[in-house]
């Protein structure tokens, strides 16, 4: 019973390591000791810089700029898209979309198809961009995009003063949106510190010379105790999430 206690922590350091931030594995290699990583390849875990999502989301403030910059300088509207799409870089998932929706909007509109048209269908198809407030970012962008060229097109309206109202207005949420994240980022640690500890609990009672496991398993108290345990835990975790995801809805208006 011991050695499977020790090996199920010797599993849960490798997973801190390997999902865990920088300092989370700086501190679980201190404790397991210098000697275990020696023979090791230095790559042995390839870890991914952590993702910019609010600088991914920016590029649709800099796009609907951009498009607004080209209408006001002159440029057709249906022609805009594809100057954008000659120069949007490809660096991650969502400058790749941008780049994409640009190309197949300009290459739509070259064949008769009206811009709001093609814009409508990125506003209601699945985003591949792996992310899902991402995601829900660029068909709201896409949406509102449409909407404006829609306009324009049945009235003759300019759009470059539309365009750049709506720039303003998507970076004011985004900057929203960041701060709630930020709000939110000390609870989400919180729970998912809570959700370690009663794991960290029978660790600890092994290292103090007790079975836990054994008294949990065998015993009709130990059973009842881990059953609640599971229960709460659950209910616990549930509930909090729950109130973290009406927190993220939450848009302020």
């Amino acid at each position: 019973m011991t050695a499977a206690v020790v090996a199920g922590l010797l599993v849960l350091a490798a997973v801190l390591l390997g999902t865990g931030s920088p300092g989370v594995r700086s501190r679980v290699l201190a404790l397991v000791g210098p000697g275990s990583d020696e023979a090791a390849p230095k790559q042995r875990f390839p870890f991914r810089p952590r993702r910019d999502r609010a600088g991914e989301a920016m590029q649709w403030v800099t796009v609907v700029r951009r498009l607004a910059a080209l209408l006001q300088a002159g440029r057709p509207p249906s022609l805009v898209f594809g100057e954008l799409a000659a120069t949007t870089g490809h660096a991650d998932p969502t400058s790749r979309w941008i780049a994409r929706v640009c190309r197949d909007v300009h290459a739509a509109a070259r064949v008769g198809v009206p811009v709001s048209a093609g814009l409508g269908r990125f506003s209601r198809g699945a985003v591949p961009v792996g992310d899902r407030s991402l995601a829900a970012t660029a068909r709201s962008v896409c949406a509102q995009l449409a909407a404006c060229w829609e306009i324009s097109e049945r009235s003759g309206a300019p759009l470059g003063q539309t365009l750049a109202g709506v720039a303003r207005s998507l970076e004011s949420q985004l900057d929203a949106q960041a701060a709630r994240d930020s709000a939110l980022a000390g609870p989400r640690v919180t729970v998912r510190t809570l959700s370690w500890l009663p794991v960290l609990a029978l660790g600890l009672g092994m290292l103090m010379g007790t079975d836990p496991v054994s008294t949990l398993l065998t015993t009709p108290w130990g059973r009842l105790a881990l059953a609640a345990g599971a229960a709460l835990s659950i209910a616990g975790r549930v509930w909090t999430r729950t109130l973290l995801h009406r927190a993220e809805a939450v848009t302020g208006s």
